[in-house]
C-alpha cells in the first residue's frame, strides 16, 4: 500500500464522515493542523504513522 493510497483514503474519510477535523485528528491522535497538512499534500506522515493511519483507515472500512 502506497502512502498516496493511504492519504487518499483519508481524505474520502474525512469528507465522508461527520465528524469535525479536530475530532478525526483526535481519534488518530494527532494535532488539528498536522490533519490539515496531510490533507492539503504539504506534509506527508511519517512510516510509523502512516502504519497507524492504514490500521484506523481499514477498521473503518475505507481501506
Amino acid at each position: 500500500m502506497t502512502t498516496e493510497e493511504v492519504m487518499d483514503a483519508l481524505g474520502r474519510y474525512t469528507k465522508d464522515s461527520k465528524e469535525s477535523d479536530r475530532q478525526t485528528a483526535a481519534k488518530l491522535g494527532i494535532r488539528r493542523t498536522v490533519l490539515g497538512d496531510w490533507l492539503r499534500g504539504k506534509t506527508q506522515p511519517q512510516k510509523s504513522t502512516l502504519a497507524r493511519l492504514a490500521g484506523f483507515l481499514k477498521r473503518v472500512g475505507y481501506l
